[in-house]
């Protein structure tokens, strides 16, 4: 079963949880209203995933550990785009979040590249509960998984320009089996680069990063 950060898991009971809700009144409310949470960027112990929980504020979030037998069922935010789940959401439409996945999705098709939507927005279209406003950013993950998706610091250049063209702001982070990397930074050419991994972020040479270069 491959599990990666991002990836938002439906699960089977909430009861399961090591948490007291007692303290965390807002995290059963979200569980309960919808039984999703997200995978966390941290390594897998014990059989026991690190996932986090998301309330309705951006302020309520809350780290905890998920057996693997609560899993129901795993949804990456590369479904989103696969099966265009904005066209389908009523609320997004309303908003500018909308026409900034329109005009991103025509930006990424050119370089044919495999992406999805994370955070709030990604949240929204999968779980359909309203959590994207006027304010939310854009969160968007740029998924790389071999040598034969190779994405080069150029092509990372001119999408990070095309980008300032939308309306909304956006985080793009580069998804690659060694860990995360920042579209912004990795389009910059800066030496050495910010990888963020399971174990904590890293600095490290760019020629290191191997897959993506």
């Amino acid at each position: 079963m491959e599990l990666n950060p991002h990836d938002l898991i439906k699960i089977k009971d909430y009861k399961n949880l090591n948490i007291d809700f007692s303290n965390y009144g807002w995290a059963l409310e979200s569980l309960k209203k919808s039984p999703f949470v997200v995978v966390r960027r941290a390594p897998i112990l014990d059989k026991l995933i690190p996932i986090g929980i998301r309330g309705s504020l951006r302020s309520q979030r809350l780290a905890a550990l998920l057996p693997f037998s609560d899993i129901d069922s795993i949804l990456s935010p590369t479904c989103i785009i696969e099966k265009k789940l904005w066209l389908e959401n009523s609320h997004i439409k309303n908003t500018n979040i909308y026409s900034c996945i329109e005009a991103i999705y025509k930006i990424f098709k050119e370089y044919n590249l495999k992406w999805g939507i994370c955070g709030s927005t990604g949240f929204e279209l999968i779980t359909k509960i309203p959590t994207v406003t006027e304010n939310s950013d854009l969160d968007i993950m740029i998924k790389i998984e071999t040598a034969d998706d190779s994405f080069s610091a150029a092509s990372a250049k001119e999408i990070y320009k095309k980008l300032f063209e939308v309306k909304v702001k956006t985080d793009v982070q580069i998804e690659t089996p060694k860990g995360s990397v920042a579209l912004a930074e990795y389009a910059s050419e800066t030496n050495p680069i910010l990888i963020r991994t399971i174990n904590g972020p890293k600095l490290i040479n760019r020629e290191k990063l191997g897959v993506i270069l």
